[in-house]
């Protein structure tokens, strides 16, 4: 796995028959999508089996920790997200070889403006879309704004999670994880042939280190995908499709 004190870097290189994803090279998500026509569009929508509701932001988004169980802390009252990102790309592990199950991953995704689109009645729908969108060449078929990048890079408290949105102004954030509990059980397990489970719902806030501007804390929920095997064998990677909602706070 790419690090070494440095950005995680990827290309993300599809299987179309089992819509797996390797390390090969950097590169961004985005740069692989064409711009794509309504009808394709329409087309990938009604391909998979995630009806999307009305995408019109009629109220202010509420946080939907209701979905799941006890676990994470809620926002302090009053605080609404100051923008809500979608998370698209892969969760990666790297198998213990004592325990032969995987550990130590880290996440490298690509991050989308979704803050207009999310209402009381989208729930996991733009996130499984997003997950199915990923091994068709419509990449972005909302054609979504893409505002920054998540990555891991080594602090001294280990692989420490970055938030970049250097290149949209809104932003950065790195984080340290404060709570998790269980995506809900009707999440999106994940792609064919990867179908391991939905990752866990997160709170992180900014570890401390001083890096951390405008933003301080990010909640990653509606996850779909990015759990790992149960098994694996001594050296093994796995680089895993997910994608999740992250709402940033203040």
């Amino acid at each position: 796995m790419a690090g070494h004190g440095t950005s995680l870097q990827y290309c993300a290189a599809q299987d179309a028959s089992a819509g797996f994803v390797h390390s090969t090279r950097a590169t961004s998500i985005t740069a692989m999508a064409p711009r794509t026509s309504l009808v394709a569009t329409l087309a990938l929508i009604s391909s998979t089996a995630f009806a999307l509701p009305p995408l019109q932001r009629s109220a202010a988004p509420v946080l939907p920790l209701n979905e799941v169980g006890p676990g994470l802390p809620p926002p302090p009252p009053g605080a609404s997200p100051v923008f809500i990102a979608l998370g698209v790309g892969t969760q990666n592990y790297t198998c213990n070889a004592t325990s032969l199950t995987f550990g130590s991953n880290v996440a490298l995704a690509d991050l989308y403006d979704v803050t207009r689109f999310i209402n009381a009645n989208t729930k996991n729908s733009i996130t499984n879309l997003y997950l199915a969108a990923s091994t068709t060449p419509i990449k972005n078929p909302l054609q979504l704004q893409h505002i920054g990048k998540h990555y891991f890079t080594k602090t001294s408290l280990g692989n420490s999670p970055n938030f970049d949105f250097t290149e949209s102004g809104k932003g950065f954030l790195q984080a340290k994880k404060v709570a998790n509990v269980a995506a809900p059980v009707d999440a999106w397990a994940g792609l064919k042939g990867q179908a391991y489970g939905a990752v866990d719902w997160l709170y992180l806030v900014d570890n401390g280190l001083g890096v951390s501007r405008q933003l301080g804390s990010v909640y990653r929920v509606e996850a779909a995908g990015g759990k790992p095997p149960a098994s694996c064998k001594a050296g093994e990677q796995a680089f895993v499709p997910y994608a999740a909602e992250y709402w940033f706070y203040k």
